[in-house]
């Protein structure tokens, strides 16, 4: 029988929000927290089949019968190849879910719910377009998918980017060990799995830019601009951060959307601020190429004057996505709250709440930061220490 699992980091966007929408310049990179799915081909059984589903994140624990599935994407009444685009094969699933709610152990939190529902509605959405296109044999298999996450779910660290990502894996990995032994993903799997997860974003977000997949995929540090990843840095050491939560929900479709409207209403206000959120996201990255090229060799002296170019770039960053109302008090209070500490902090993803993240000096003591995460923690915020630039999806030995 086949088990397995298989993780994917989380993202924080470093520069260029919002302007990544419209094919300018952002700098984005992994995060050391991550989402894990454990997949297990389930013992043959004398009761009838199922797919055992746990997502304890979103309070959510299924079996439905494998014929119940079956029935309805693997018949004679479905023709997956007359499905014309992805969208149509989203009101399938949609479909399916209406038809099968009675099942479905729901509770009452309406945000829960929603939850629940876009989880769902993603892995079905892979699973039967990665079962069609990679042609998995799931006729006659018991299995369960059991995932679970160190990210804040809808807090702009690409919850749902790296759960897509960990299920196009995870049904990929399956196939491939359908047809032999796969202990690694290769670069054209891997640029797979980015493909199938971007399609499962569309469900999400409607026009999401590819950058949250692209880092959940690939990991490390990247650059991407005119909607496609174009760039990756091989090594960045010594990137570390405080991720500030601001414990504001946010819908990232609403934010974007906002953002949008403003610049139909203002365009000659709003443009020319994605211009320049755009060269300092270049600028970003040829600091950070730098680091990476020259970290074996780096002076202390080097550090600190990479360390005080990133610092005002995040600052200038903050103000325009300020400007355009990408901002929330909250968040301007912890970017406030570090410029006393002479630390840099701005916003990421889409804003309007969410995260905020603060840039550590190089050689910082662990004291200096438990003072001001604590300052922090005062304010009602909660803070986590981590490292920037990790792996990408990946399969655990």
């Amino acid at each position: 029988m086949i088990e397995f699992k298989v993780s994917a980091p989380g993202k924080v966007i470093l520069f260029g929000e919002h302007a990544v929408v419209y094919g300018k310049t952002a700098v984005a990179a992994s995060l050391d927290l991550r989402t894990t799915i454990k997949f297990a081909e389930l013992p043959k059984s004398d009761s009838e089949n199922i797919i055992k589903i746990e997502f304890p994140d979103v309070k959510l624990s299924l079996n439905l019968p494998l014929r119940v599935f079956l029935d309805y994407f693997f018949s004679d009444n479905f023709e997956y190849s007359s499905i014309k685009n992805k969208n149509q094969l989203h009101s399938c699933v949609t479909e399916f879910l209406n038809s099968i709610e009675n099942v479905i152990d729901r509770g009452d939190n309406e945000s829960v719910i929603k939850q629940q529902t876009l989880s769902l509605q993603a892995f079905f959405y892979l699973l039967v377009y990665i079962a069609y296109e990679e042609h998995i044999d799931i006729k006659e298999t018991s299995f369960h998918v059991h995932l679970s996450t160190e990210l804040n779910v809808g807090t702009g660290l690409g919850s749902s980017a790296s759960f897509a990502v960990c299920l196009a894996a995870c049904f990929l990995h399956w196939s491939l060990l359908q047809k032999g032994d796969h202990d690694t993903f290769n670069k054209d799997e891997l640029d797979k799995i980015s493909m199938y997860a971007l399609n499962c974003e569309r469900i999400m977000h409607e026009s999401p830019s590819g950058i949250d997949n692209s880092v959940c995929t690939y990991g490390s540090v990247i650059k991407f601009s005119d909607k496609k990843l174009v760039d990756m840095l091989p090594h960045v050491s010594n990137l570390k951060i405080l991720l500030v939560n601001t414990k504001v929900t946010r819908s990232t479709k609403d934010q974007v959307k906002r953002t949008a409207q403003l610049k139909d209403s203002s365009p000659t206000i709003v443009i020319p601020i994605l211009d320049n959120i755009n060269t300092l996201s270049r600028d970003a990255w040829e600091t950070l190429r730098e680091i990476s090229s020259k970290a074996n060799n780096a002076t202390k002296n080097m550090e600190q004057e990479w360390y005080t170019m990133l610092s005002s770039l995040i600052h200038v960053n903050q103000g325009l996505l300020n400007a355009i109302g990408a901002s929330h008090p909250k968040l301007e209070i912890i970017c406030a709250m570090a410029k006393t500490h002479s630390y840099a902090a701005k916003l990421t993803g889409a804003g309007g709440g969410g995260y905020a993240y603060v840039l550590l000096p190089p050689h910082i003591e662990t004291k200096s930061i438990k003072f001001f995460s604590d300052q922090l923690e005062e304010k009602g915020f909660h803070v986590t220490t981590t490292s920037l630039g990790g792996s990408g999806v990946k399969i655990e030995h």
